[in-house]
C-alpha cells in the first residue's frame, strides 16, 4: 500500500510496508527510498494516516518514538519525538538513508532517453545541472543525529528535504490552494463516506496556478496540467464551484498552440494534452513542454466555456478569452475539413497511439481485437465537436458567423449519424479508409451529453450500455465483454472508470433516463467497498481493484460528486 502526501508542486509517496518514501517536486524525483535507520533498533507497532500527514509509533527497550511525516511549503519534513520510559540513560543514533536521482518523472516511460547524471554534494546541498540548462538542487537538514535520553526525558529531531529549480516556466509553478468545499450530509452512510473521500481527494489535487484554481489530474503519476482531465473535472464541479472552471479556462488559454510543431503535435488553436516541468521535457527530448497529442481537449475547452457562461453569466471572462475561443473553433473547422468531415488523429514516432480519452496502446480496437488503423476518427470526439460548434454558435463565443457554425454543426450531425450507426449501436471509430469498427464500447455513451444523437436512437444506445456485457453490476465497462479485445484488468478495454460513468450519467439525466441513473448508484457502493475512489477498477462481476490504479484522481473524485448530485435529483 502507498499513501500520497501533497502540497502544491510537492508530493511524497510513502510505502507503508517498507516504511520508505519517495519525494517529488517539479516533475522530478528528488529523493528515492528514504529510510530511517536507528541504533538501537526500534520496532514500528502502530500508525495513522490522514490527508496531510502520516504518524508512525515505534517502541523498543522502554523507548517510545512518534515519527510524524508531512509535506509542507518548505518541502518534505519529518519530526521524531523520543521518550525514555526506562530507569537509565539511553543513547540513540539515527540516520536517513536515501538517494538523489533527480529523475524526470516521465523517464521511466521513455527508457531510450535515460540519462546518467552527475550529482555533486556541497555541504548539505545536492546539486545537478540538467541538459535543459537548469540547476536543480536539494537541501537536506538533519540527515544524522545522536541523542542521549535521560530517564523520563523527551527529545525531538527534525529532518527536512527542500527542493529547488532555477528559472521560470511557461506557466507558474503550483502553490497550495484551499477551496472551501461545502460539507453535505447523506442519510446513506456509504454515500457519506464516499462523499468525504471525494472531497479529500480534490483538496489534495486542486492547486493555485498564477492565482487561478486548477485541478491536477492525479497523484502520484499525473500531478500535472492535463487538458482533458482538468476540463471534465471542472465540468463536473461547475454548478457549485465555477471558479475552478474559470481557472481551467484561463490556464489552458495560456498554453494554447501557436504554431506547427510535428514533434509536440502543436497546432495553432489547439489545447494541450499535458504540460510537464521535468528536465527531459524542458530540454525538448520528450515532447511534454507542452504536448498537444489529444484531439478532444480543444472541443471540450470550447464546451466548458459555453457551459461556464450559461451557469455564471460571466461575460468578462469569456470576453478575455474570446480570441482563444476563436482560434480553438478555427482548429475544429480546419480539422473537420482536413479529416474529410471528421476530426481524426495519426500516430507520431514518440507520441500517443490514441488521442481521445482512451489514449493507451490498442485502446481503440476493431472487431478482430487489433488497433483501428490510423488516421482514427473516434466516435465521441465527433460528438464533442458538434457540441462545441453549437455552443459557439448559440452563445456567440467567437468571431465566426454564428449561422455558418450552426450549419457546419448540423451537417456534421447528419453525416455522423449515417457513418457511425451500425443499425443497432454506434461503432467505436472510423479507420483511415472510413471503415467503421463495429465495436461496442462506453464511448458511445458520451454522445448522450452532446445532443448529436437523434431522439429515436438514444433509447437504443442506453439499452446497449446496460446489457450484461457492458454493465458489470458495479458500473459500465469501457468495452463489451463480448469483444475480442476485452480484458477486465486492462487500462481501457473492459475496466470500469468512474469519470466515464459520470459523463454517461449526466447524459442519461439530460435525456430523461432517470432509472438508469439510479442503476449507477452501484458505482458509489464500489468505491465504498474499495475504500477509495480509484482511476479505474476491474470490469469483473466480482468487485476487484486494479493494481497501481491512480488514487487520488481528480476526474474520478469530481465525477463521483456529480453522480451523487444526480442520484439525489432522481430520488436515491
Amino acid at each position: 500500500m502507498r499513501k500520497v502526501l501533497s502540497n502544491g508542486h510537492l508530493y511524497a509517496v510513502f510505502k507503508e510496508r517498507e516504511l520508505t518514501a519517495d519525494f517529488y517536486a517539479y516533475d522530478t524525483l528528488f529523493v528515492e527510498n528514504l529510510r530511517l535507520s536507528l541504533r538501537p533498533n526500534l520496532t514500528p507497532i502502530d500508525g495513522s494516516i490522514s490527508r496531510n500527514s502520516i504518524t508512525i509509533l515505534y517502541y523498543g527497550d522502554r523507548v517510545w518514538l512518534t515519527r510524524d511525516i508531512v509535506v509542507n511549503n518548505g518541502g518534505y519534513e519529518e519530526r521524531c519525538f523520543f521518550v525514555n520510559k526506562g530507569n537509565s540513560k539511553v543513547g540513540i543514533e539515527g540516520r536517513y538513508e536515501f538517494s538523489t536521482p533527480f529523475l524526470d518523472i516521465l523517464e521511466r516511460d521513455y527508457p531510450q532517453f535515460k540519462l546518467k547524471r552527475a550529482v555533486t554534494k556541497v555541504q548539505n546541498r545536492h546539486i545537478y545541472r540538467g541538459i535543459d540548462g537548469r540547476v536543480r538542487g536539494l537541501e537536506v537538514v538533519g540527515e544524522e543525529f545522536k541523542l542521549t535520553l535521560n530517564e523520563n526525558e523527551a527529545l525531538e529531531t527534525k529532518f527536512l528535504a527542500r527542493p529547488l529549480v532555477e528559472g521560470t516556466f511557461r506557466i507558474p509553478t503550483f502553490k497550495s490552494a484551499d477551496i472551501p468545499f461545502e460539507m453535505k450530509c447523506f442519510d446513506n452512510e456509504h454515500y457519506q463516506q464516499v462523499y468525504l473521500m471525494a472531497i479529500n481527494d480534490l483538496k489534495s489535487l486542486i492547486v493555485d496556478i498564477g492565482c487561478y484554481l486548477f485541478p491536477l489530474a492525479g497523484l502520484p503519476d499525473f500531478g500535472a496540467v492535463f487538458g482533458r482531465d482538468s476540463i471534465w473535472t471542472a465540468f463536473f464541479l461547475l454548478d457549485e464551484y465555477p471558479e475552478i472552471a474559470k481557472g481551467v479556462l484561463m490556464t489552458l488559454s495560456k498554453l494554447q498552440g501557436r504554431k506547427l510543431n510535428e514533434k509536440t503535435e502543436e497546432e495553432p488553436g489547439k489545447i494541450p494534452h499535458e504540460f510537464r516541468f521535468g528536465e527531459l521535457c524542458q530540454a525538448g527530448v520528450i515532447p511534454f513542454n507542452p504536448y498537444y497529442g489529444s484531439v478532444d481537449s480543444t472541443p471540450l475547452y470550447v464546451t466548458l466555456a459555453g457551459e461556464y457562461l450559461r451557469r455564471t453569466q460571466d461575460r468578462e471572462t469569456i470576453k478575455e478569452i474570446r480570441e482563444n475561443l476563436t482560434r480553438a473553433v478555427e482548429w475544429i473547422l480546419r480539422r473537420l475539413e482536413d479529416g474529410k468531415g471528421y476530426i481524426r488523429y495519426n500516430k507520431t514516432p514518440i507520441g500517443l497511439e490514441n488521442q481521445g480519452w482512451k489514449d493507451w496502446k490498442n485502446s481503440i480496437p476493431d472487431e478482430t481485437g487489433k488497433q483501428v488503423r490510423h488516421p482514427v476518427a473516434a466516435v465521441e470526439v465527433q460528438g464533442y465537436a458538434y457540441w462545441a460548434l453549437k455552443q459557439a454558435s448559440e452563445l456567440e463565443l467567437t468571431d465566426f458567423d454564428e449561422k455558418m457554425l450552426n450549419r457546419v454543426a448540423e451537417n456534421l450531425k447528419k453525416r455522423f449519424n449515417r457513418d457511425f450507426w451500425t443499425g443497432e449501436y454506434y461503432g467505436i471509430a472510423l479507420d483511415g479508409e472510413n471503415n467503421l469498427a463495429k465495436v461496442v464500447s462506453s464511448n458511445m455513451g458520451h454522445l448522450l451529453i452532446t445532443d448529436i444523437l437523434p431522439k429515436e436512437r438514444r433509447e437504443k444506445v442506453v439499452e446497449w450500455l446496460f446489457r450484461s456485457d457492458m454493465f458489470s453490476g458495479w458500473g459500465i465497462r469501457t468495452l463489451s465483454s463480448r469483444e475480442v479485445a476485452y480484458n477486465p484488468f486492462s487500462y481501457h478495454n473492459g475496466s470500469v472508470w468512474p469519470h466515464d460513468n459520470a459523463i454517461i450519467a449526466i447524459g442519461l439525466f439530460k435525456s430523461g433516463f432517470h432509472e438508469e441513473v439510479k442503476n449507477l448508484s452501484s458505482l458509489i457502493e464500489a468505491c465504498y467497498r474499495l475504500g477509495k475512489i480509484p482511476e479505474l477498477f476491474s470490469g469483473l462481476e466480482g468487485l476487484s481493484p486494479i493494481p497501481h490504479a491512480n488514487s487520488p484522481q481528480a476526474w474520478s473524485a469530481a465525477g463521483i460528486l456529480k453522480l451523487l448530485e444526480l442520484l439525489k435529483k432522481v430520488g436515491v
